[in-house]
Order: C-alpha cells, then sequence, then structure tokens
C-alpha cells in the first residue's frame, strides 16, 4: 500500500472515531451514527464511479448550508445540537469532496472539533477509549502527510505517489502516539484538573422538578421509579452496624411540612450557610446523641438537583463548592445545582437525637387541609389501644404495610380527592401515597409529622463495595416527632419487588470501574496531587532510610562496583540486540557517509530531515547531489522501509560513497568555487 492510499484510509478512520465520540456522548443518535456510516460509504462508491465533478461538490455544498441554516432556525432544540450536525455535516462534505492527499488531511483536522465537542458533555471510559484511538490515528495521519509532503518536496508528485507506507512507517506513527500519550498522562497528574465537563449540557432539570424541589406532586416520584439510571454511589465506612440499621439506611433529602391535599411544599423556603472550619468541613449542629458513627463518600451524578443526600443525622460534611446551606429541618444542600459532585458526610445512626419542638412548631407539623372525616376515623379506629404516640405510629404504619399494594399505576377511578380515593378505594399506591397518608392520618390525631424525600439503600456493588443507587431507589417515609425521642422515621411502603432486582455481575464490574474512572481520572484534585507528592516523598524517605541501613561498613565496594556493573549489563544487552534492530536506527553506509560530509564542514541541522538536508549538499556541492541523493533514499528505504538493500543496490551505495570520498570531490573546493 502507497503512503497516499494510507493518509486516505487514516482520514476516513478519523472522521468515523470522531462521530463515534460525538455518539458516546450523546450528541447524536443511534439513527444519525448510522446515516453518517451510510453517507462514508455508499458517498466513497459514487465517488469512486462519478469521479470529481465541480457541479456536484457545489451543489453539496449548498444543500449543507441550506440545512444548517433551516436546523438553527426550526428543528433544532438547542443551537449546540444544530452546530454538532452541521460540524458532522461540513467533515462528511470535505471528506467526500476530497482529492488530494492535503484536502483529506485537511478534513480529518476538522474532524477533531468532534471529540472536542463531546469532551464538553462526557468524560465517561467510553468516550476515553474512543479519544484515545482518536489520537492514536490522528497522529498516524500527520506522520503520513509530513513524510508526503517531504517527498513531494523533493522529488516531485510522482516520488510522492510511489513513497511506500512501509512497517517503518507505522513504527514511527506508534511510536509518536505513545509518546503523546504518555506526555497526556504526565500533564494530567500536574496540571490542576476542572474535575466536570465544561457544559452540562444533559442535566435532566426535569428529575429536580418532579422529585426534590420544594414542591412534590402525588406521584411524582413514581416517573422517577421508572428510571433505572444511576443517580449515586456511596461507599460507607468501616463503622460496625448492627444488621438491621444496614438494611434500613436511607439517604435523606427533602423535608416537605405543608400539604394542600394534592402536593407537599415547604413552607418556609429559609436555608443558612454552615459555617466553615478550617480542615473545610461544615457541622450542621444539634446535640449528638448516642448511636454509631458512619462515614459516606458520596458520588452524586447529574440529577439536576442541588440536595445532598444523606443518612441522617448528619454531624460533619465535606464538600468541594465551599457552602453548605441547611434549613431548619435539617436538609442540605448547595447554592446550585451541581452537573456532578463528590462530598463526605459523617452521620450518627441509631441513636436518638435529643430535639425540642414548641407549641408553635408543633402547630407548623400538624397542618392539614380539609380532609374527609372518614380519615381521622380511620385513624383514630386503627390506633385504638396503642400507648403513646410513637405506638400509634407504629400501627398505622403496620396497617398501611398489611392492607394496601405497592403500584406504580395511578389510575384514578373515582372523583374523591387523591389521598380518600387512596385509602377507600383504590387501596394502592406508590411511596408518595403511602407517606402522605400516614403523616396526614397522624396529623389528624395531633401527631406532629413530615414527609421526606430520598432515596432507599440501593444494591450493594461487591466489586467496588458501595452501594449503587438508582432513580428507581427514589423514594418517600415519613418523620414523625415524638416528646422525648425527637422525630422518628416510619416508612409505611410495602417493599417493592423491583427493588430487589439485581444487575447482572458484569454490569456491576463495569460500573465499579466507571466509579475509579471517575474518582481518580475525572475527580483527579489538588488534593489528589498534593496526596500523591506526599507519597512520592514518604517513598523516597523510605529510601534513604533503608540506604542508611545498608551495611556499607560490611561491603564498602558495593556502591562504587554496582554502577559499572549495570552500565555493563546494559551495554551487553545492546550488544545482544539483532542486528536488523540496530540498522533500522542509521544503516552504517548512511552513517560513512555523514562522516564524509562532516570532514568537509557539512552536517545536518538540528531539526533538517534527510531529504533536507540531501537538498542542502546539493545545492552547496552540484557534484555530489546525484549520489548523496541516491545514499539518502537507500537510507530511507532501510530505516522506514524496514527492508535490506539488495546487491545490487549495495554495490550502487558503495560506488556512491567512493566517489563521495574521493580527494578531488572536495566539497570545500566546490563551495568555494561557488562563492
Amino acid at each position: 500500500m502507497s503512503a497516499e492510499q494510507a493518509l486516505r484510509l487514516t482520514a476516513f478512520l478519523v472522521v468515523a472515531l470522531g462521530i463515534m465520540a460525538l455518539g458516546v456522548a450523546d450528541l447524536i443518535g443511534p439513527v444519525g451514527i448510522a446515516l453518517a456510516g451510510l453517507t462514508l460509504v455508499g458517498g466513497s462508491w459514487l465517488r469512486a464511479r462519478i469521479g470529481r465533478s465541480g457541479s456536484v461538490d457545489s451543489l453539496l455544498t449548498a444543500a449543507v448550508a441550506a440545512f444548517a441554516v433551516m436546523d438553527v432556525l426550526y428543528l433544532a432544540g438547542r443551537v449546540f445540537d444544530a452546530l454538532v450536525r452541521f460540524l458532522v455535516l461540513l467533515v462528511l462534505l470535505r471528506l467526500l469532496t476530497a482529492r488530494t492527499s492535503r484536502e483529506h488531511r485537511d478534513a480529518a483536522l476538522l474532524a477533531f472539533f468532534m471529540p472536542v465537542a463531546s469532551a464538553a458533555v462526557s468524560l465517561g471510559v467510553w468516550f476515553s477509549l474512543v479519544f484515545v484511538g482518536f489520537l492514536v490515528a490522528g497522529t498516524m495521519l500527520l506522520v503520513l502527510g509530513h513524510e508526503l509532503a517531504e517527498a513531494e518536496r523533493s522529488g516531485g508528485p510522482g516520488v510522492a505517489r510511489a513513497l511506500p507506507a512501509g512497517r517503518g512507517m507505522l513504527t514511527l506513527g506508534l511510536t509518536a502516539a505513545t509518546a503523546s500519550l504518555l506526555v497526556t498522562l504526565g500533564l494530567f497528574f500536574v496540571i490542576p484538573r476542572i474535575g466536570e465537563a465544561t457544559l452540562a449540557l444533559t442535566a435532566p432539570s426535569r428529575r429536580m422538578i418532579v422529585g426534590f424541589s420544594d414542591r412534590v406532586e402525588l406521584g411524582a416520584i413514581g416517573e422517577l421509579e421508572a428510571d433505572s439510571s444511576v443517580a449515586m454511589r456511596i461507599r460507607v465506612g468501616d463503622a460496625e452496624m448492627p444488621p438491621y440499621l444496614l438494611s434500613e439506611l436511607r439517604w435523606r433529602g427533602v423535608a416537605l411540612d405543608y400539604f394542600d391535599g394534592h402536593a407537599w411544599t415547604l413552607s418556609r423556603r429559609r436555608r443558612a450557610p454552615l459555617g466553615r472550619r478550617p480542615a473545610g468541613e461544615v457541622e450542621p449542629g444539634g446535640i449528638p446523641g448516642r448511636g454509631h458513627l458512619l462515614t459516606q463518600e458520596v458520588f452524586l451524578e447529574p440529577i439536576g438537583t442541588d440536595t445532598l443526600f444523606a443518612v441522617p443525622r448528619a454531624m460533619r460534611v465535606r464538600a468541594p463548592a465551599g457552602v453548605v446551606l441547611v434549613d431548619d429541618m435539617g436538609a442540605l444542600s448547595l447554592p446550585h445545582a451541581a452537573s456532578r459532585l463528590e462530598y463526605t458526610v459523617e452521620s450518627v445512626v441509631g441513636g436518638r437525637v435529643l430535639e425540642r419542638l414548641g407549641s408553635a412548631a408543633q402547630g407548623r407539623f400538624l397542618q392539614l387541609p380539609p380532609v374527609a372525616p372518614r380519615i381521622t376515623a380511620l385513624a383514630r379506629e386503627i390506633t385504638r389501644g396503642s400507648t403513646g404516640p410513637a405506638a400509634a405510629a407504629r400501627a398505622l404504619t403496620e396497617y398501611l404495610r398489611r392492607d394496601f399494594k405497592y403500584t406504580l399505576t395511578l389510575e384514578r377511578t373515582t372523583t374523591l380527592e387523591p389521598l380518600e380515593d387512596f385509602l377507600f378505594a383504590r387501596r394502592a399506591g406508590n411511596c408518595e401515597y403511602f407517606a402522605s397518608a400516614l403523616a396526614v392520618m397522624l396529623r389528624s390525631i395531633g401527631i406532629p409529622a413530615r414527609v421526606v424525600t430520598g432515596f432507599q439503600r440501593g444494591e450493594w456493588n461487591p466489586y467496588g463495595e458501595y452501594f449503587l443507587v438508582r432513580m428507581s431507589d427514589a423514594h418517600a417515609w415519613v418523620e414523625a416527632y415524638v416528646a422525648g425521642s425527637g422525630w422518628l422515621t416510619f416508612d409505611p411502603s410495602p417493599r417493592d419487588e423491583r427493588v430487589t432486582a439485581t444487575w447482572a455481575g458484569a454490569s456491576l464490574f463495569l460500573d465499579a470501574l466507571r466509579l475509579r474512572w471517575q474518582r481518580y481520572i475525572v475527580n483527579w484534585s489538588g488534593q489528589d496531587q498534593l496526596a500523591a507528592a506526599a507519597t512520592v516523598r514518604q517513598a523516597a524517605g523510605a529510601w534513604k532510610h533503608w540506604r542508611a541501613h545498608w551495611p556499607q561498613g560490611q561491603s564498602p565496594w558495593l556502591w562504587p562496583a554496582l554502577v559499572p556493573a549495570v552500565g555493563l549489563i546494559a551495554w551487553w544487552a545492546w550488544r545482544r540486540r539483532p542486528a536488523a534492530a540496530r540498522g533500522r536506527r542509521a544503516p552504517d553506509f548512511y552513517r560513512r557517509a555523514l562522516r564524509v560530509l562532516a570532514r568537509r564542514g557539512l552536517r545536518p541541522e538540528r531539526g533538517e530531515t534527510a531529504r533536507e538536508f540531501a537538498v542542502r549538499v546539493g545545492h552547496t556541492a552540484p557534484a555530489q547531489a546525484g549520489g548523496f541523493a541516491g545514499i539518502t533514499a537507500a537510507y530511507e528505504a532501510v530505516r522506514f522501509g524496514a527492508r535490506g538493500l539488495a546487491a545490487c543496490e549495495q554495490a550502487e551505495v558503495e560506488e556512491w560513497l567512493g566517489h563521495l570520498a574521493r580527494p578531488g570531490n572536495d566539497l570545500t573546493k566546490s563551495m568555494s568555487h561557488r562563492l
């Protein structure tokens, strides 16, 4: 295969990888990827049969421009989507109308903006794999383009077309790509991270509206429970907790206190910033009771909420945002929604928090809209004989769990109010109906209560040792105030069978890899850099300590002898390499020619290629131009073509070397004559 053909194929590969990068970033869908692939294949086939046609090229250009205008004005939901589609069409048009190697290279360089656009919205594992492939293919393209340009510059278009794409050129391209990756990797660990894609263009704000905002309609969380995408991953500390506490873990989000018969809202939207300690922690405060201290390292996906989820009751919070807000019901949040967030919370689990609720505050959590009298009568009937508020809450919770069914099908069959329809007609609903029914019945018999939204515990991932929490784990439950015990948690929802469904082992393993990628690559922070530097310093200190305790007194000759021994081993290993491998670095005949020219004052300059040097030798001494050009061509054949010289070629090279070394061909005389 010629180098020109290799460059064109590589250009197609670069464009295909660029389109794949847009695909993994969800900037174009499967239909768009399929259409782009068909355009590449079909366009190449048509071009091979129609040939170059200026009128067809102009017609295609006008069509792309017209579609771009229509897309921006009428079709695209976002301008960014229209720009992405315009970029794809522009690259495909440039590639399919390209005729020369330079035009193919230009199309591939234009495709570089595809991974750039993808990086704005995605930094996932699959995007990174595609980007590495794009980088390797792009480097190969640049190497091929450089070799073709050099060949055309020195010998004209005919020499460029005849240039082969040998193993040496492939090795050079792969080596350059590997070096680029290593340099990039080194810069990655040195340059501070931004920790996230630059644009949060795909944040699902709808989830915040229906699930974790100041207003939650009945049935809204049911929309989330049909979504199996990952909401967050949580690593817990090594606290020794009883199994019943682990099974009852919930990640608390928003607490709501006002009910209008159809939705729960916040009556007071007051959030106060928490004081920041020197270590970067904030303390929500409160009086800690007895219990187990549980540390949670939370990796929150961009679900479009400003809420910080954690096990109640949170005692310390470490968040990179700098400011953590808390409302008067203990809900933690940020000033604005984060696209992706990592934070740590320490909570006291299993203990009771001493908290007093005044009469005015109790009135706030006893508020009720006009409710059907039979709801209150039902609550009193169930709690008859209960000894205190806590026993009454447990009785109501058990009643709802035992006699009602969990369902996400919330069809209304009556004209009753939603809660009355749930309790006396449908007798089935999702967690919001269960929580609302319990809270309303508790308030109807004089027990302060509030509804809390958050997530259930999630699924344990044994590969990454964390809880995998999906949007389908979104949940609502109740907190009831009992004098002397504080706010107690009650969950009246029967267990949903879907919650027990687990991911396959391979999916859990891939998710564990994804978390490590997110933690140690995307979110590599300045603190991680300091920790890595401290580790290196500690290793260096350990080396010094080990070296100080080395028995030098017993073997004083060891260190002086070790260095030359290592040098001898390295030299022996280098000499043991195959002769062909050593020859590829610089053939002997070319080094001999360089020595002859060096003795006459001509040496390759820094950055000067072999062909450029041959052209300069030809200009300086025209009598040597033909011979040294032949030696240079033989050098390139051996160096980049990964082949040896035939006997006739070797003889010819020896003849050129002999001619170059004759005293009568002194280049200094030629130079003086030219001057």
